[in-house]
């Protein structure tokens, strides 16, 4: 995890934090996200987090089974936070950001804020081994997840980085 920070388990990062409902995209823990941010709400949230000492915003799923509350989609009940560890300014108003994944957080409830991005009251107990680095690892049947993986791809017509998948650990 390329960062400055360290994050040795919950109690190392704050119980409200900024969302972003983003369909399609999924931070993992120790994934890295590159994210183009344009929209105003989401300037100003990455504005705000650059301020604040952690850098962090919550990555999260709309869920688009629920019923939206007014303009605003409902979210799902786990997400990941991730720190901003690369920032560049594009010179026509856009950020060009990337961000590390930390850990999952489970959404104790919505906040109703002022800021034009969304924020969430959230706990990362649930999740404490994802602060344990290669956790579970042992455990996993690459054979079996790479035989899944061609699969997918060849069913989907996809190609992968097969030099970047060997290397990567489990």
């Amino acid at each position: 995890m390329p960062m400055n920070a360290q994050y040795r388990g919950p109690i190392d990062l704050p119980e409200t934090i900024p969302v972003f409902p983003l369909p399609g995209a999924l931070l993992l823990p120790r994934g890295q996200m590159p994210l183009n941010i344009f929209e105003p709400r989401y300037l100003a949230m990455i504005d705000d987090a650059l301020r604040d000492s952690h850098r962090l915003i919550g990555m999260i799923q709309p869920d688009p089974m629920q019923t939206p509350d007014g303009d605003k989609p409902k979210l799902f009940k786990v997400g990941c936070v991730g720190r901003i560890t690369q920032l560049a300014e594009s010179g026509d108003g856009r950020y060009l950001i990337q961000l590390t994944g930390v850990a999952r957080f489970q959404v104790v409830e919505e906040l109703t804020v002022a800021t034009l991005y969304r924020q969430c009251r959230v706990t990362f107990a649930p999740f404490a081994d994802d602060f344990v680095p290669r956790k579970g690892e042992e455990a996993v049947d690459r054979g079996a997840r790479l035989s899944a993986l061609v699969g997918f791809l060849e069913a989907n017509n996809l190609k992968a980085d097969w030099d970047g998948i060997e290397k990567a650990p489990n």
